[in-house]
């Protein structure tokens, strides 16, 4: 809950992706290439998936080392006992976890957009191979009939 004119932790971490809208239509392309994976209807070659895998994996790590500092972020700080700590507690926490435009919501779908992609690659990737060898038998069985 930034104030007007000021930039909030949950913009600023979408922005890392392009800002929320494009934070928003990766999640649903990720989604969707994984379906796609999963159908056969996306494939990659090894090569080529190893170099998303690497992209998707640096990011994963780099989101990890911020996990801990997420995780207080759903904790009510202690701020006192009395009546205005309490409410003051409460505005935090609603601040950083109540909405799909608050840091702690922006953090877990970014995590669960770049889970979804790396196993739609390497879902793909194993498509691509299992095309290849299906590629490569029927290559075999046309020789091998070819040569009767």
């Amino acid at each position: 809950m930034a104030e007007e004119g000021s930039t909030s932790s949950a913009d600023q971490l979408a922005d890392v992706f392009g800002g929320e809208s494009r934070l928003n239509a990766m999640h649903g392309d990720a989604k969707r290439m994984l379906a796609d994976a999963k159908a056969g209807r996306w494939a990659v070659d090894e090569e080529t998936g190893s170099h998303l895998r690497r992209a998707v994996t640096q990011m994963q790590d780099r989101m990890s080392d911020l996990t801990l500092r997420i995780n207080r972020l759903q904790q009510a700080p202690k701020f006192g006992n009395d009546e205005y700590a309490k409410r003051a507690s409460a505005h935090f926490l609603t601040a950083m976890d109540s909405d799909d435009q608050s840091l702690v919501r922006v953090f877990l779908a970014a995590q669960d957009m770049l889970a979804s992609l790396g196993q739609a690659i390497e879902i793909a990737i194993s498509k691509y191979d299992a095309s290849d060898d299906a590629a490569v038998q029927a290559l075999h069985t046309f020789k091998d009939q070819e040569l009767r």
